[in-house]
């Protein structure tokens, strides 16, 4: 993976301005004609560990758990069950079919959370936790069919 850096040296070094470190060179082209038109950005090779690989992995596998769980709680809620988690009821009383807003809107904001963290082991003590409902719903569904 590479990224492009552009330096003013104009700028002293340590200010906010002196580097500017953009994505893609498609992202630093449009700065560039507008910023500086005779200035350049370079292309540099980012390293990423296995690692990142691992924490990127965990951290979508919270995505999957939080969907597997919102399909096996619609599923529970079709048999004619309820809801256990009082947040959620809360939110199918309140919201309705549109209860889905919060619950993703959560699972979101703990995939946020966990990609701030560079410790694998406790994400994926995490992504643990996030099987409990998903298995326990799986239990129910199972027991009463």
């Amino acid at each position: 993976m590479k990224i492009w850096i552009y330096t003013d040296t104009r700028k002293n070094v340590g200010d906010p301005q002196h580097l500017k470190v953009f994505a893609t060179s498609a992202a630093a082209q449009p700065w560039l004609k507008q910023n500086d038109p005779e200035g350049a950005a370079f292309a540099y090779e980012i390293i990423l560990g296995p690692g990142y690989l691992a924490k990127t992995l965990l951290v979508l596998s919270v995505l999957l758990l939080g969907l597997a769980d919102l399909f096996t709680t619609n599923t529970i809620l079709n048999l004619g069950l309820g809801e256990l988690n009082p947040f959620m009821h809360i939110a199918q009383t309140w919201l309705g079919p549109w209860w889905l807003i919060p619950k993703l809107g959560l699972t979101y904001l703990m995939m946020w959370l966990l990609w701030r963290s560079n410790n694998p082991y406790n994400i994926a003590l995490v992504v643990a936790f996030c099987c409990t409902p998903v298995l326990n719903n799986l239990l129910i569904i199972a027991g009463k069919s």
